[in-house]
């Protein structure tokens, strides 16, 4: 059963990036930037060959920049380009084949470097799995791949921030998300969610363009005063946190305090008892 739910998972998960073209404050502005907010409009819109040919417009123009911003923008046109080839195209190929020329062109710090050849890595192991999501049918191993790719991510990552097992987030929301969208009454409905939830918030790199978390939301709607909502609420609450002070450097605004306390109330198994 194709849900209005599971339709709209796939749409919000890409709306939130056209939430705001703001500059990051205090950055200079470069007419290249253009470039790189019609890049993320055009991906926003599904139009992905358009898209990718402006984050790599954008990063050529820039490969020898040494501005903060912008260098950070590089990286994320990196992020965004790996997450067309492998979850919207699943072109392990075309990862690769950039991935390598990226490398020959822009300076990454050390980090940035070893997120690239992780990815190059698991990609690489992706390959001989030779079992993309698109080709699957068996819902059970589509959602048994999700959460192995999921708990290799896990196993690997330090904080929320640590861009380290990003490429096997990538992998198990491809199948997670294929999952969600085409079997949403299955009986592991519920944890795919929270896992597709969980990765949003700990791989999404570029916050200029973060937006409230669907996945984890509506775990907690779903599943109210369980354990898994509770479970849900606490990723959704670190990662509102979290990207607000990665943002601006602010306190959450009393307006998302109050959503956050509506969810809260909704998640907690305590208040189930009281009814």
């Amino acid at each position: 059963m194709l849900g209005v739910i599971s339709k709209s998972l796939l749409f919000v998960s890409l709306t939130f990036l056209g939430h705001s073209f703001a500059d990051v404050k205090g950055s200079s502005v470069d007419v290249n930037y253009s470039v790189y907010r019609r890049a993320q409009r055009e991906f926003m819109k599904k139009n992905y060959t358009v898209a990718l040919n402006n984050f790599e417009k954008f990063i050529q123009n820039n490969k020898s920049s040494k501005d903060i911003v912008t260098k950070k923008k590089i990286f994320w046109s990196v992020d965004l380009i790996m997450r067309t080839h492998l979850k919207v195209r699943q072109d392990p190929d075309g990862a690769l084949k950039f991935l390598s020329n990226i490398l020959n062109v822009v300076k990454f710090n050390e980090v940035e470097v070893d997120s690239i050849q992780e990815w190059i890595s698991v990609i690489k192991d992706w390959k001989k799995l030779d079992k993309f999501s698109k080709k699957i049918k068996d819902k059970e191993v589509l959602y048994q791949l999700g959460d192995k790719y999921y708990q290799l991510a896990m196993e690997k990552i330090s904080s929320p921030q640590d861009d380290t097992g990003n490429a096997d987030f990538y992998i198990a929301a491809s199948y997670l998300t294929n999952y969600v969208y085409n079997f949403d009454d299955s009986k592991n409905i519920g944890r795919a969610l929270f896992m597709l939830g969980n990765i949003r918030f700990r791989s999404w790199t570029d916050y200029e363009y973060w937006s409230e978390n669907f996945y984890l939301k509506e775990v907690i709607r779903r599943y109210p005063h369980s354990d898994l909502a509770k479970k849900a609420f606490v990723s959704l609450e670190k990662g509102t946190e979290s990207s607000f002070s990665v943002l601006s450097g602010k306190k959450v605004p009393v307006e998302q305090l109050k959503i956050l306390e509506v969810f809260k109330k909704l998640s907690d198994p305590e208040k189930s008892k009281t009814k």
